[in-house]
């Protein structure tokens, strides 16, 4: 995810990861230990979960400006993959 939000260096584009019902300590060495610069949210009670329905993980929502979902994935997704950044570059242009 870091290198995909390297490359769509983008004011419309924003990479946050979710940690629900996490401490904050696990998410801290989670992200040491991963060499993870994307920011990660940290909720207790899993507002943001309940607001989009996740009820696995993980999952991945492309959420537009107005909060609408507008992608999702159900699994993990490999970031490196063309065909994830080809639909990343399309979710861009749409917008305009």
């Amino acid at each position: 995810m870091a290198k995909l939000s390297e490359e769509f260096k983008n004011p419309d584009f924003v990479l946050l990861k979710v940690a629900s019902k996490e401490k904050e300590k696990d998410v801290i060495k989670y992200k040491k230990e991963h060499n993870f610069s994307t920011p990660i949210l940290i909720e207790d009670d899993a507002a943001v979960a309940n607001a989009y329905g996740v009820w696995s993980r993980p999952q991945t929502f492309f959420i537009n400006r107005e909060g609408k979902i507008i992608g999702r994935a159900l699994k993990e997704l490999d970031w490196t993959r063309k065909n994830v950044k080809d639909l990343i570059e399309y979710l861009l242009k749409e917008k305009k």
